[in-house]
């Protein structure tokens, strides 16, 4: 197939794609501050249709290595639509100096326990937000938090913040390179956050995590829970080749859904799948996995983190089996200019977007 089929076919296939979603997504400038002070955090939102009220989950990111300006932004879409499925309203705040948010990250510091409270103020901040929104539960409100957003949640913990009933700390924790002591400064700031937490919380960690390893995870447990803090531990064993990342991955879903789930359901929160967000359009679902053709075992798995991204997304393949994904602007035209990269031969989009365009 020559390049002018491949855009006259992506063409069709956007057109195809644009049906109405189901799913509330937007992206949104929250204001946090006043004045000189004043900046705006970059926050995605995401939640069911329908008036609500639905209780609120907040997801907190992580911390990349280098400037995070440059650090991209945190949608967390496959794993927000599990909550939304399940009733729940989503946001995902970047904090002060990631990724397209207003001010500076100042890691000017080696004490964990001053960061953490600084990320949760940026987090009190979205929250406070959301509270505003028509179809949020301001009573029930779950805080998430992956690596450094883990430390920002269990921050934002210590101060009890109305309306906050659960926090999730997954592989939470700072890691200062430059800093002596860092080890102790982390064990530390969790001792001093469970001196006044009231917020029941789970943690989840894995046994080959690149930043925090066992014994240091146990030290922070224990200094959290001798202080006052109540906390479900769960230990998830050796995950993939980082048991850090466990929480971004699609392949971790089957660890974390089923524990979050238990957490939740008992503390009287709803857990159980409400919503059917997928595009019903003619043809397979884009959810099916099995009805995808030509592709083999790692194919299939590169499908199924596909389906992790958030659109714009497109996913095209070739009858000898190879396939590619891209995301963003044109997503269609590079993916299909991937697929013949990887020498595929008559390559063509089977997904664009929500939906199956393959026919």
């Amino acid at each position: 197939m020559n390049l002018l089929r491949l855009l006259l076919a992506f063409t069709v296939c956007v057109a195809q794609a644009a049906g109405a979603a189901t799913l509330r997504d937007e992206s949104v400038m929250v204001p946090k501050g006043h004045g000189l002070f004043h900046v705006e955090l970059e926050t995605h939102i995401y939640a069911p249709p329908g008036d609500g009220p639905f209780p609120l989950v907040v997801i907190n990111h992580g911390k990349e290595w280098g400037d995070p300006h440059f650090q991209q932004s945190a949608d967390y879409y496959g794993q927000a639509l599990e909550f939304v499925r399940r009733g729940y309203a989503v946001i995902v705040p970047m904090r002060e100096g990631f990724a397209k948010s207003g001010g500076t990250y100042r890691a000017d510091s080696c004490n964990d326990e001053d960061d953490g409270l600084t990320q949760a103020a940026d987090v009190l901040a979205a929250i406070d937000y959301a509270k505003k929104l028509p179809y949020v539960d301001a009573r029930r409100i779950v805080v998430i938090g992956q690596s450094h957003g883990g430390l920002a949640t269990m921050a934002l913990g210590s101060l009890n913040p109305p309306g906050v009933v659960a926090l999730i700390n997954f592989a939470g924790g700072l890691h200062f390179a430059n800093c002596p002591g860092s080890e102790r400064s982390l064990v530390e700031a969790f001792g001093a956050y469970g001196k006044t937490t009231r917020v029941p919380s789970l943690w989840m960690y894995g046994d080959n995590d690149s930043l925090f390893p066992p014994p240091l995870v146990k030290r922070m447990l224990t200094a959290y829970e001798s202080a006052g803090g109540h906390a479900q531990f769960i230990d998830y064993g050796t995950f993939g080749s980082d048991g850090h990342i466990m929480f971004s991955l699609y392949s971790g879903l089957p660890i974390w859904l089923p524990a979050v789930g238990q957490f939740l359901t008992s503390l009287g929160l709803p857990f159980e799948v409400r919503y059917d967000l997928r595009a019903h359009a003619p043809g397979p679902d884009i959810e099916d996995v099995d009805a995808v053709p030509y592709l083999k075992a790692a194919g299939r798995d590169g499908y199924r983190h596909f389906l992790w991204l958030a659109p714009p997304r497109a996913f095209a393949l070739s009858p000898d089996g190879h396939w590619a994904y891209r995301l963003g602007e044109n997503a269609g035209q590079r993916a299909l200019a991937e697929c013949i990269r990887m020498g595929g031969t008559q390559c063509e989009l089977y997904a664009v977007g929500q939906e199956v365009v393959k026919h």
